[in-house]
């Protein structure tokens, strides 16, 4: 279907069940702010499988102790498994939800097969578990260039639906002088930062239930590098740069 016919999708990706389950309350309230279909995508990652396929590979649990030996057919049948559950909990939470839905799995790398899923319209959403009870607000990165007004109320909803302060991230350059869509905003704590480092930093010391980010990925620290020091699920509208 042609993109600017079809709806707006909200894109929610994981690499198991259990962080697409963890992110689904979060992807719910996103695709009813924006008015769009919510769509699971489970990623058979191929770094996962590939550690799976060398000799004496293990898995290993939370308390970093070995649990057992694991083999990549194994894994293969633990993503089949996750995939299963994840389209049954994603329509019977889409149904509930009045929502469109859809569901596929593929193979690739997470952020690669989402940025080439999404479209004009979309959002996507990585699933990372973090219960809300475990968190303490919701994290705004604002852009120095786009302020995404779109993101920006996004972000307010967010704040309002899970019970948490929302907190906006802001270039240094861009505290003093604050885009529309942020003069809007009243009451909330606006942090400045002026490297990537810095705004790393701040999310390693925050504990946030979800983060929106806006502007262009260029300008944002790598989706791994964002993921691993928030740690909770993140927000993202399609990368419009074109390839360099």
């Amino acid at each position: 279907m042609n993109a600017a016919k079809r709806p707006a999708r909200v894109l929610l990706g994981a690499t198991c069940y259990t962080d697409a389950e963890g992110t689904m309350q979060i992807a719910v309230l996103a695709a009813r702010e924006i008015g769009a279909e919510l769509h699971g995508l489970l990623v058979v990652d191929e770094s996962i499988l590939a550690a799976a396929s060398a000799p004496r590979a293990r898995s290993v649990g939370f308390s970093g102790a070995r649990i057992a030996q694991i083999t990549a057919e194994q894994m293969q049948a633990a993503f089949r498994a996750d995939a299963r559950r994840f389209r049954e909990q994603l329509l019977r939470t889409a149904r509930g939800a009045s929502l469109g839905a859809g569901f596929r799995q593929e193979r690739g790398r997470l952020a690669a097969v989402l940025e080439q899923g999404a479209g004009a319209g979309d959002l996507i959403v990585y699933g990372f578990r973090r219960a809300p009870r475990d968190s303490d607000c919701v994290i705004l990165i604002a852009s120095a260039t786009d302020p995404a007004p779109r993101l920006t109320a996004l972000a307010a909803h967010l704040s309002e639906g899970l019970g948490k302060p929302l907190t906006v991230l802001v270039p240094a350059q861009t505290a003093e002088v604050r885009p529309a869509p942020l003069a809007g905003l009243a009451g909330v704590d606006v942090v400045a930062f002026d490297t990537p480092e810095a705004l790393l930093a701040r999310l390693e010391r925050c504990r946030p239930a979800v983060v929106v980010a806006s502007g262009p990925h260029a300008a944002l620290p790598p989706v791994a590098r964002l993921l691993d020091a928030a740690r909770c699920p993140l927000i993202l509208e399609p990368d419009t740069a074109p390839p360099v």
